[in-house]
């Protein structure tokens, strides 16, 4: 069954990374990489950075857009078996089987593992570090001192992870707690080496706080105020709710029980904090993540880091009695069920056709836009061959702009939307260069042209509409347009 259920995963995942067309953020995240900055208004740079690396090196593809995710995958999964080594010994060769079937059966780091996103890079940092800095806490209970070198890496990891995601503080503040409320690591406040790491963090940060710096704090504003949304104060009290439950369904139920037995399970060896960090690197971003919902809008995949270290506790809820063990390998086995079903429809999704489409026009908005861009594209291209200068392309929003850009292979696209997004510093930067030029406009049903649009342009007239289907089903339907003269 494991087996089987591994082979499958396997194959859901390559069909993924080579069939699937690029979900609209992918290729926004890749269009960044091709506008390098020191970073960027809806994230840090560093996947960016590196994606932007990636291109000019091996050219643009779905291999090489999602060839990051590769190697990340390999350094994710290398590093929790040597987790389990230090943990079990010689059983983390049996042990490394069940951790990462629990983990491909889980949606939530099914879909992140999968995306080129920045999310993949953060949680294979923060692993990194945080396995690190566990070695480091060990040593420094034996022998007062530790491999300053662990500490260093840790520093070195979990800073990098923060400038590819905000969301990775939260391992390095869980990690901090842990320290300080354990009796005899939070002397390491009194070390020197701690602060030094700090003095790394703030290095290696300082791109990131140069760019917001320069840019009026856009970033840093844009998080502040993120989904805040004040309600009815019985809605308020009921979001904490919806966090949990949405994020416990994205964990999986099945492995959030087993990860929960495993917890409470008994590790070999003695001489390690790892349930105290394993504890506080839960239980810190969950108790934050559950305060801000009470204020705001907190999304399960925020809280990704903190079940990264629960996962090699997991094979302890199947070390018990035959009776008992018999029991939990069935919820075991019911994970491996469950998350193939989700991948084999997440698969299906993306590379063929959205299921919601069957049932009606409208539902799933967001993969129906995975669709059609070589058609928008070639239209695109066929109405700019008619006019006597090349236009500016322009859509209504960033999802559509990123699309059409990574398959145009055009940097130069943008938008015009009510969102504010990378694009909108980017049209204020370019502001001189575009004013007074033609556009070719390209809208849909989900984000139509607006009156606020409209507005920038002496006169708009529409022109074609490319309507996209995918095996005899309808998705959606672009229209295009001639935008003259426009004014920023």
């Amino acid at each position: 069954m494991a087996i089987v259920a591994l082979a499958a995963f396997i194959l859901l995942r390559v069909g993924f990374w080579l069939f699937a067309p690029p979900n609209p953020d992918e290729a926004y995240y890749w269009l960044w990489g091709q506008h390098l900055d020191f970073s960027y208004y809806d994230h840090p740079p560093l996947q960016s950075w590196l994606q932007g690396l990636i291109t000019a090196c091996l050219g643009k593809s779905l291999f090489t857009l999602r060839s990051l995710n590769v190697v990340t995958n390999g350094i994710f999964f290398y590093t929790y078996y040597h987790l389990l080594q230090y943990l079990y010994g010689d059983r983390a060769k049996r042990y490394i089987w069940l951790v990462i079937l629990a983990i491909l059966a889980s949606p939530l780091y099914s879909i992140m593992l999968s995306l080129a996103w920045h999310d993949h890079v953060a949680i294979t940092l923060t692993l990194v570090g945080s396995y690190l800095c566990l070695r480091f806490l060990d040593e420094y209970l034996i022998d007062g001192k530790g491999s300053s070198w662990r500490l260093y890496g840790s520093a070195i990891a979990l800073s990098l992870a923060l400038i590819t995601k905000y969301n990775s503080l939260f391992m390095t503040l869980g990690l901090l707690v842990a320290i300080a409320t354990h009796s005899q690591l939070r002397k390491l406040f009194r070390d020197i080496r701690l602060w030094l790491c700090a003095v790394i963090g703030a290095i290696i940060f300082a791109p990131i706080f140069y760019w917001n710096y320069s840019n009026n704090f856009q970033s840093f504003r844009f998080y502040a105020s993120r989904s805040l949304d004040s309600g009815l104060p019985i809605m308020r009290l009921l979001e904490p709710l919806g966090f949990v439950g949405i994020s416990l369904l994205m964990l999986s139920p099945f492995v959030a029980w087993l990860l929960w037995k495993g917890f409470k399970g008994k590790l070999p060896i003695q001489e390690t904090v790892y349930r105290h960090i394993a504890l506080w690197t839960f239980a810190v971003p969950t108790i934050l993540l559950i305060a801000i919902s009470l204020v705001s809008t907190a999304l399960y995949y925020w809280n990704i880091h903190a079940y990264l270290l629960l996962f090699p506790l997991l094979p302890l809820a199947l070390e018990s009695s035959p009776q008992i063990k018999s029991h939990r390998l069935k919820v075991f086995y019911g994970a491996q069920v469950a998350g193939l079903l989700f991948t084999a429809l997440f698969v299906w999704n993306s590379c063929i056709f959205p299921v919601s489409a069957l049932f009606g026009k409208d539902g799933d908005q967001d993969g129906r836009m995975l669709f059609g861009w070589s058609e928008v594209a070639s239209e695109v291209q066929k109405i700019a061959n008619t006019l006597p200068e090349k236009p500016l392309l322009i859509t209504s929003d960033y999802r559509s702009a990123a699309a059409l850009a990574y398959e145009m292979n055009n940097p130069n696209v943008t938008a015009l939307s009510r969102r504010i997004s990378q694009f909108t510093l980017w049209n204020l930067q370019n502001a001189t260069q575009q004013k007074g030029k033609n556009a070719i406009f390209i809208s849909d049903q989900w984000y139509p042209l607006t009156e606020e649009a409209i507005a920038h342009f002496e006169k708009i007239k529409p022109i074609s509409k490319v309507a996209i289907t995918r095996f005899g089903v309808y998705l959606k339907t672009y229209e295009i347009a001639i935008a003259q003269n426009y004014q920023p």
